[in-house]
């Protein structure tokens, strides 16, 4: 079984999500979810996918961010940037520390919802199950990561009140 874990997440980037010519590269990278290889020995990544929860019309439904291939080292993080695949150079210093690989979901907008709060899910499409799973409340904190205690995802300032 593969032990990937769902560990941070940035869902609202601090400043402007937008301005009248769109967001800029930076600002959308900034927007990103790591996950890590919590096991003793490397996981294969095939099949895997990562998913968010999507809200729209009726119920919201889990929607395909990005799907993954290759092998992730034992306590290696993948950082996966909202965004078109870019060189790293166009990231603020602050989104490129903590992680060993830099991936984008694809496309020019935004993942992950501020209003209803949103769901992070990694899934074996391969063994047809949820190999993780982790939320976070409505509204975020701007430009705050939010680390993961237990199923939730949480600023540090929330976690401290626990």
């Amino acid at each position: 079984m593969k032990k990937l874990l769902i560990t941070q997440l940035k869902p609202n980037p601090e400043g402007i999500d937008r301005s009248r010519y769109g967001a800029t590269p930076a600002q959308l990278g900034a927007e990103w979810v790591d996950f890590k290889n919590t096991g003793a020995i490397g996981a294969k990544l095939d099949g895997v996918e990562l998913y968010h929860l999507a809200f729209g019309a009726g119920r919201p439904t889990w929607k395909l961010v990005m799907n993954f291939s290759g092998t992730l080292e034992a306590g290696k993080v993948v950082r996966v940037h909202s965004g078109q695949q870019r060189d790293v150079s166009v990231l603020r210093q602050e989104d490129l520390v903590s992680a060993d690989y830099h991936l984008f979901s694809g496309e020019d907008q935004y993942v992950w919802n501020n209003a209803e709060g949103d769901k992070a899910g990694l899934w074996d499409a391969c063994a047809k199950h949820w190999i993780d799973q982790a939320s976070y409340d409505p509204y975020p904190p701007e430009g705050v990561i939010l680390v993961r205690v237990g199923e939730k995802l949480m600023a540090l300032s929330m976690v401290s009140r626990l």
